[in-house]
């Protein structure tokens, strides 16, 4: 997959300059959740499913499904659907985690992963994602903008100093929250998360 993004130059260099343009390129991937088996574990043999920050207040929770509703078009598959509820009268926090096995992301430097919310629109724009090393280390990233039609959520998620140590990763979190989310109640889809190893190369055009 390449992206190119143009650089804007002053227009008296451009007769001594040759004009360049961005590309950026997925050198290495490394799939740790497609859900296309419908049944645990993940790719990498990890576990996976939902927490509640109070499991006893029956106003607030998180509940995990497989859904055909795949994020490939014509794929034959599965993605994970969150049902959570943030709205309580009390402080409330909930969703979803995955065991990462411990796995060395040094080699890479971008999170992907497919959202959408559900087609009635009952969902939140926004929500939390977190990294943790086993050393007990946390990196905290939000992610916006989600709509009721898949999109590819990109995270540089070493643009952080949360963490320092990337060669032994525990657990990856998504967090729904009630100061944090648009819509307290509603239904989230997630898919196809993987680590990728993006460069950036300069082209010359001429």
């Amino acid at each position: 997959m390449k992206r190119k993004i143009c650089m804007s130059i002053i227009i008296a260099y451009l007769a001594f300059v040759p004009f360049c343009a961005f590309s950026q390129s997925i050198v290495d991937e490394l799939v740790i959740a497609d859900f296309n088996s419908g049944e645990k574990p993940n790719n990498i043999g990890g576990d996976f499913g939902t927490w509640d920050y109070d499991p006893n207040d029956e106003t607030q929770s998180c509940i995990m499904e497989f859904s055909p509703v795949d994020s490939k078009v014509n794929d034959i598959g599965y993605s994970i659907q969150l049902n959570y509820d943030v709205q309580s009268p009390n402080p409330a926090f909930n969703g979803f985690w995955m065991k990462l096995e411990g796995i060395d992301l040094s080699p890479y430097n971008s999170l992907r992963f497919w959202v959408k919310g559900n087609s009635e629109g009952y969902f939140t724009s926004r929500f939390k994602v977190e990294l943790k090393n086993t050393l007990g280390k946390r990196a905290v990233y939000f992610v916006k903008g989600v709509s009721d039609e898949w999109s590819e959520v990109v995270i540089d998620f070493k643009k952080t100093n949360a963490i320092k140590d990337w060669t032994r990763m525990s657990e990856l979190t998504v967090v729904f929250s009630d100061l944090v989310s648009t819509y307290k109640e509603g239904i989230i889809y997630l898919d196809d998360i993987s680590f990728l190893n993006i460069e950036e190369n300069d082209e010359d055009i001429f």
